[in-house]
């Protein structure tokens, strides 16, 4: 922090210089009244002492600011401010001393009563001074306390984006070991459907590239990719793979994270479809409700049949994402209703309610 904390706006400087007069008019009251000087040599010892003050103690920021130790003790920092006192009182009680006995050097009353006065200007002096210091030190404390709560705020940021990376990281290639498994099986058995499902994998990669970057999409635009790839595992299951969607207009538009969704449509083929004999339905809703989106994912599945092991990425993963985006684990449930598993997300859409 270089900008000095009181000519840094018009109001500080104003509230800085405001405080110097009226303490300028203590220090007249106290002279005319007390000691019963003249107005006018009480008016001048008023202004030239408190004047020559307020400008030193704006010159005193730039001492202390730039002469922090590196690593400070309090014996350091206690010999630095005994140096900075004596120069900073030998500087305005001296001039404004000499200064004051040149303008009244013919009025040898007050001379004596400016050499007398010394001593308790200097006590005054000292205590302001002190006063001074420590508001410069609790400026340079809060300012240093807000840097490193930045810093650490963008710490967190980029450690969150790095792991929110490295999860997202993680579903496309599980989802890729599949497909290329799958096609490599096609190219012997069936080269049309193996052609097929290339280029709609390619349409698949295409767009997890050019959305990477992103935190959120359009709830529009990750359907379309789950129609992708929804479509490459068609090719593979035919008829045995079905799926609906039945999603409010205005749902379009809401804002989700991006893949997201793809894991689960991959949890539901792998443990609905891979598992089934029979043929299995991938349903989705999703509906606005009170400023929250809420998408529902079912799937059939044969509760008999022997479950399909797999690396345990697609779920724990999804959860992960969200704690990290929306800090609320809640936001994502899971249940089984007969033969039926579904996935329910209740994602908010005020911006206040995503970090």
């Amino acid at each position: 922090m270089t900008q000095h904390p009181v000519i840094q706006s018009i109001k500080t400087t104003l509230i800085y210089f405001a405080v110097w007069i009226l303490l300028s008019g203590v220090h007249f009251f106290l002279l005319s009244y007390y000691y019963h000087l003249p107005v006018p040599v009480a008016v001048t010892d008023a202004l030239v002492f408190n004047i020559i003050y307020s400008l030193l103690g704006l010159i005193l920021w730039y001492a202390i600011r730039f002469s922090q130790p590196k690593y400070p003790s309090f014996s350091t920092l206690a010999l630095y401010q005994l140096t900075f006192l004596v120069v900073f009182l030998s500087i305005w009680a001296g001039g404004s001393y000499s200064l004051l006995k040149a303008i009244f050097a013919s009025n040898y009353k007050y001379q004596d009563f400016l050499d007398n006065s010394i001593p308790w200007r200097v006590i005054i002096g000292t205590f302001f001074y002190f006063l001074l210091v420590l508001v410069y030190y609790l400026v340079i404390y809060y300012h240093n306390l807000q840097e490193k709560t930045k810093a650490e705020g963008r710490l967190n940021e980029m450690v969150r984006e790095s792991e929110l990376n490295l999860l997202k990281s993680q579903i496309n290639p599980h989802f890729l070991f599949n497909s290329l498994n799958s096609i490599s099986s096609l190219t012997i058995t069936n080269p049309e459907q193996a052609r097929e499902m290339t280029i709609k994998l390619s349409d698949f990669l295409r767009y997890s590239v050019s959305m990477g970057k992103n935190k959120f999409a359009a709830l529009g635009k990750e359907l379309d990719h789950i129609r992708r790839y929804l479509d490459i595992e068609k090719v593979r299951f035919g008829n045995k793979l079905q799926y609906s969607f039945n999603i409010e207009e205005s749902c379009l538009f809401c804002e989700i994270p991006v893949m997201i969704l793809q894991p689960l449509y991959e949890n539901a083929v792998k443990h609905g479809v891979y598992e089934s004999t029979g043929e299995i339905t991938v349903n989705t809703t999703a509906r606005s409700v009170s400023g929250y989106l809420e998408i529902i994912i079912t799937n059939d599945f044969e509760p008999g049949a022997p479950s399909r092991k797999g690396t345990g990425i697609g779920l724990a993963n999804i959860r992960e994402r969200m704690k990290l985006l929306y800090k609320d684990e809640q936001v994502m449930k899971t249940q089984v209703k007969g033969n039926k598993f579904e996935v329910l997300l209740v994602l908010p859409q005020k911006e206040a309610n995503v970090s």
